[in-house]
């Protein structure tokens, strides 16, 4: 084995993985760590040859599922993940292998090998698992009080955090709260074409937009309908990845 491509948004995960490939064997070349969605996506478009990819499910912007869906690697991949995520399980019941923080010498040893045995990519694998993963939730479960409300995703202008409440605003101006679900499962279940991050406190529907106007240092001013923020920051390097949201590249 010769090439191996590391997908990492944790530095420190990034390095200490280097390190134990590089101990297990020290003739592998390796390349990245790639951080984003949108770097994954500009990397393998211009080099897709490598013989094995560490892939970390979750990066800055996103999951790596979208990156895969717009270049498919035609190497041989191993998911890397902290989390007993619900990618994890459309992973096992495929059979792809996958390695978990902190990753163990041993196992890492044993993917390196099954590779430098010869074992052919596992492409199509990866298409059944992004194929379960990617039916994104269209109905979600919120409660006015003590009732139970079935909200169809479609009706969601967007999300926000007050305190430890995670709440949920319609486009008719009525809000709910959402429980037992977190801003990062939101962002793995929802269709990430119509839904963007903008900060820990917002994860909005493009519809809620109102809104948006430069602000000092590349960032970003913006105004959600029924938002009783009147203007909501966003950061310079979240901003970027938000104008790619917006022209449908990101």
């Amino acid at each position: 084995m010769k090439k191996v491509l590391i997908i990492e948004d944790e530095r420190i995960s990034a390095i200490r993985l280097e390190k134990l490939i590089r101990e297990i064997d020290d003739t592998i070349e390796i390349e990245g760590p790639l951080a984003s969605v949108s770097e994954v996506v500009e990397y393998l478009r211009r080099h897709n040859d490598y013989d094995l990819i560490f892939a970390d499910i979750r990066l800055s912007d996103g999951d790596v599922f979208t990156a895969f869906q717009t270049v498919m690697p035609a190497s041989f991949v191993v998911f890397t993940t902290a989390y007993d995520e619900y990618a994890m399980q459309a992973i096992k019941n495929h059979g792809i292998d996958y390695l978990l923080k902190p990753i163990d010498e041993k196992e890492l040893r044993q993917a390196i090998r099954k590779v430098s045995l010869g074992t052919k990519g596992n492409t199509d694998q990866v298409h059944q698992v992004m194929s379960d993963i990617t039916h994104y939730k269209e109905r979600l479960i919120v409660y006015k009080g003590e009732e139970i409300i079935p909200l169809q995703v479609s009706e969601i202008l967007y999300f926000s955090k007050e305190g430890k409440d995670l709440l949920c605003m319609t486009a008719e101006g009525k809000q709910y709260h959402v429980h037992n679900m977190t801003m990062q499962d939101l962002e793995e279940r929802l269709n990430p074409e119509k839904f963007f991050r903008l900060n820990r406190q917002y994860f909005i529907h493009i519809r809620a937009l109102q809104r948006i106007t430069p602000f000092f240092n590349s960032k970003l001013k913006i105004r959600l309908l029924h938002c009783p923020d009147e203007e909501i920051l966003v950061s310079r390097e979240r901003s970027v990845l938000f104008k790619k949201w917006l022209e449908g590249i990101a």
